[in-house]
């Protein structure tokens, strides 16, 4: 798919209106844009390149706010265009070095931490696979439930019902997460990028996992508004420390 060519202008203001609306979890005005981000533009236009970014489909309009919110569209755009690395900081590096290098004999065990150790650390749900090489799949390992169910995105009644579906039936979220496991990387899938379901209003971050005696995968799975720079970060690294494990 080529990517749609924006110019600079809009470029700066839809990644404003997406870390700003990752920060905030409301929609985001042209006036908070301009004060937030110290622009010398006038809020008209402002306005005027909102307008253009949500004729594209990179912005929605809700017919309750003057505001603009990214829609998956934008998130794909701000992902692959326009986040800037955010690498894990050294004290939170050390601080995961520490709680990974807990003992773990069992693969079952190490599943149970790196799930408790990814939740803690990225405030989302964990997701964790991995199965002696040669092996068949042992099934996922899921931390932090109470993280997701507690963000803005999930507290309408459908929304709760089809996330606690999934945590039950996890089936789609395992699928899900084994397409990292050849990954090269960590990376990012969005909305109904995952499917229809449960988990299209979810994006899932993820890496695979390869050490001298398994296998697998892991991942982050919240809503599409997440601070993907760091988590991505955070997602490699722990898989790294993961394949790293005697």
């Amino acid at each position: 798919m080529l990517r749609p060519n924006l110019n600079e202008r809009h470029r700066r203001i839809l990644k404003f209106v997406v870390e700003s609306h990752v920060m905030r979890a409301e929609p985001v005005g042209s006036q908070y844009v301009r004060m937030a981000y110290h622009l010398s533009i006038s809020p008209a236009t402002i306005r005027s390149a909102m307008k253009r970014l949500e004729e594209e489909g990179f912005l929605d309009h809700p017919h309750t706010s003057a505001g603009r919110v990214p829609t998956e569209r934008g998130y794909r755009y701000y992902v692959d265009s326009l986040m800037e690395p955010e690498p894990v900081a050294p004290a939170t590096r050390r601080a995961l070095n520490k709680e990974l290098a807990r003992s773990a004999a069992t693969l079952d065990e190490v599943q149970r931490l790196a799930a408790r150790v990814l939740a803690k650390s990225s405030g989302q749900l964990a997701v964790v696979a991995v199965w002696p090489w040669g092996e068949p799949h042992s099934g996922v390992r899921i931390g932090g439930a109470e993280n997701i169910a507690a963000q803005p995105e999930f507290q309408t009644a459908d929304r709760l019902r089809a996330l606690v579906t999934l945590l039950a039936e996890p089936e789609p979220l395992t699928r899900a997460l084994d397409t990292f496991m050849d990954s090269g990387g960590a990376r990012v899938t969005i909305g109904r990028e995952l499917g229809e379901g449960a988990m299209e209003a979810c994006s899932l971050i993820g890496t695979g996992i390869a050490s001298t005696r398994f296998r697998g995968s892991l991942g982050v799975l919240g809503p599409v508004r997440m601070p993907y720079p760091r988590l991505l970060s955070l997602v490699s690294y722990i898989g790294e420390r993961l394949a790293e494990l005697p």
